[in-house]
């Protein structure tokens, strides 16, 4: 009896069908968003390029630029999407390193560049070290976001996360949180960012 019903039942009460292995991008969103065939949205793991306007808020410093280089790079064409550990991003939508026909990876070219900076969200640190090393050549390039001067240090030294790769004010409240062997110690914000380190949205070093 199981048996029959099991052969009766339709097959799309299976497992669902995965994420896409590749797909034509037909929209971009912004530096860092992009809309698939089919209407999936997909965001650039390991990065975050500057906002767009949005609710009265004005665009952040190379937003536009950012959005038409990843246009340029992507629209129309068909990418391939590799995934890390996590395949979903927290409102749902695809979270993928996107590369294209010959290869070069989205994702590095945009912070390349220096339109979008290297944000990482363990687990998902599968292309850290392209990722970082990419940072390092646009800030000693003083590429996009790098050629804009960084405010002055106002701090004797920041504190790094290992866990999460945050750097945070020494008095910020989420500094203090974690298992302390996990704190390293940056005398310079520079130093941080060279090593692959977002500033906290908190207290924003």
């Amino acid at each position: 009896m199981i048996l029959a019903l099991l052969a009766w039942l339709p097959s799309g009460c299976g497992p669902r069908e995965g994420p896409p292995r590749q797909a034509q991008v037909v929209r971009v969103v912004s530096g860092d968003r992009a809309v698939l065939a089919g209407g999936a949205r997909v965001r650039l793991a390991g990065v975050d390029a500057p906002e767009m306007e949005r609710d009265g808020r004005p665009e952040q410093f190379l937003a536009h630029r950012a959005r038409d280089y990843l246009a340029e790079l992507v629209l129309g064409k068909t990418v391939r999407l590799e995934y890390d550990q996590e395949r979903y991003d927290h409102y749902g939508g695809l979270l993928a390193y996107l590369a294209l026909p010959d290869g070069v990876m989205v994702n590095a070219a945009l912070v390349r560049q220096g339109l979008a900076r290297v944000h990482l969200h363990p687990p998902n640190v599968r292309h850290r070290e392209t990722l970082v090393t990419a940072q390092q050549e646009a800030m000693a390039a003083g590429c996009g976001l790098w050629r804009q001067p960084l405010p002055p240090q106002d701090e004797d030294y920041y504190l790094g996360n290992r866990n999460n790769l945050l750097v945070h004010r020494p008095g910020c409240p989420l500094a203090a949180k974690g298992h302390p062997a996990d704190r390293v110690r940056f005398d310079a914000l520079m130093e941080a960012y060279r090593q692959g380190y977002s500033p906290c949205r908190v207290c924003q070093p």
